[in-house]
């Protein structure tokens, strides 16, 4: 039965990218859900208002550069040409990463001194290594070697997720800033021992290409935007509620909610980034390219209305035979699960801009998105609390799934 299972794994592309998907991604949020029967409510709300603040820094250092690393390392001939791209890649994150810390330390020793932005400087580290991995990540997956690392990936997010919950339960908000340096250092390190043959050989700067570098950091810089400006916008109820001092218990309900979310997002993220090499190689042959694109559309919306489903049934069971202190987290869930199809939308139609090479469109959708959540949120904080960042969240999602679609509908209809 083991070895059915492991030769399973060796033998799914699928499947291999679901665990480095679920590691990067889904071990910080894993570790959140199990420190919660440990530590108060309010810990939880300052772990997730921190983890928030921390996803826009990571993201603003990445500089767009693993989106550019799957698709450009998928549409390279030769080991020469991938190893060119990761060399690049990994150039501009570090140029990218140092210049965010730098921001970020004169932001806090000379604009915002308070308790979260001496947290967000002391986990300011996490913006060069958390970038790192998910860079060689992304070049693993368009280079189509991600059998290479998932296992070990695997092995190492499982010590980080248990240090998580061990320092958290000990250290409080202390023990979880020092986890996750620990955590994103042990995945790191795996990953890069396991792919060291492509590693060692793109560390070499000496040799890059800085005419490729400069069209490479063009493109990402527009990718990092839109990527930038997604994230603030799926942030934005966050912010805001903290921002108009809601109290933290709410917001660590509220957090929760869009924990579960983010967890039933995981497999619909994997599903797009598994569609990108395949959409790119059939860009320049049209009805290849629409088939890809319908039968990616179809299976999104299948998979997503189930996890949605599920999502549901497990807000209600939460509700009403467990109940508890985070009762009113399983009602916000119930409400956001449902926007879980529209997400769908929004990320084929992103994901398919992406494989065209249509970086700005989506840029300005999301920022469209975000100057709508934002007025609902100033609008309706104040008298509906946190549920003001539920109404905001649904209704940007709405907004940008349907324009998304139009947009990308038209594209093809002009192929």
């Amino acid at each position: 039965m083991l070895s059915r299972l492991i030769g399973m794994f060796e033998n799914s592309r699928l499947l291999q990218l679901v665990v480095i998907t679920a590691c990067i991604q889904g071990g910080v949020i894993i570790s959140q859900f199990l420190i919660t029967p440990w530590v108060d409510p309010s810990v939880v709300g300052m772990v997730r208002s921190l983890e928030t603040i921390i996803a826009l820094v990571i993201l603003a250092g990445s500089l767009g550069m693993q989106s550019i690393a799957i698709r450009d390392t998928a549409a390279s001939n030769g080991t020469t040409d991938k190893n060119e791209v990761l060399r690049q890649v990994f150039l501009l994150v570090v140029i990218a990463s140092i210049g965010v810390i730098a921001c970020i330390y004169v932001a806090n020793k000379f604009v915002w001194n308070s308790v979260m932005s001496s947290y967000v400087f002391t986990t300011c580290g996490l913006v060069l290594l958390t970038n790192l991995l998910r860079v060689t990540t992304g070049f693993a997956q368009g280079a189509k070697v991600i059998r290479e690392i998932y296992f070990a990936l695997m092995l190492v997010t499982g010590v980080g997720i248990v240090l998580h919950v061990v320092l958290t339960k000990f250290f409080g908000i202390e023990g979880w800033m020092t986890a996750r340096y620990i955590g994103e250092l042990l995945c790191l390190v795996a990953v890069w021992w396991k792919l060291r043959s492509y590693i060692f050989s793109a560390l070499d700067f000496r040799l890059v290409n800085r005419r490729e570098l400069m069209m490479t950091a063009k493109s990402g810089v527009t990718v990092n935007a839109s990527l930038f400006v997604r994230l603030m916008v799926d942030s934005l109820p966050v912010l805001m509620l903290t921002a108009y001092h809601v109290k933290i218990d709410e917001i660590g309900f509220f957090g929760i909610a869009l924990l579960s979310l983010s967890l039933g997002l995981l497999p619909l993220t994997i599903i797009a980034q598994r569609a990108i090499p395949d959409l790119v190689e059939v860009v320049n042959d049209k009805e290849m390219l629409r088939e890809r694109h319908h039968a990616f559309f179809r299976s999104m919306l299948k998979i997503s209305s189930s996890v949605a489903l599920l999502l549901i049934v497990i807000s209600l069971v939460w509700f009403l035979l467990v109940g508890g202190v985070y009762k009113q987290a399983a009602i916000y869930m119930f409400v956001l699960a449902l926007t879980l199809p529209l997400k769908a939308i929004a990320l084929v139609s992103g994901t398919m801009l992406l494989a065209l090479r249509v970086f700005s469109l989506s840029l300005k959708v999301n920022i469209v998105e975000g100057l709508s959540v934002a007025l609902i949120l100033y609008l309706s904080i104040m008298p509906f609390g946190a549920w003001a960042g539920v109404l905001g969240y649904a209704t940007g999602v709405v907004l940008s799934s349907m324009l998304l679609l139009v947009a990308v509908r038209l594209r093809l209809a002009d192929l």
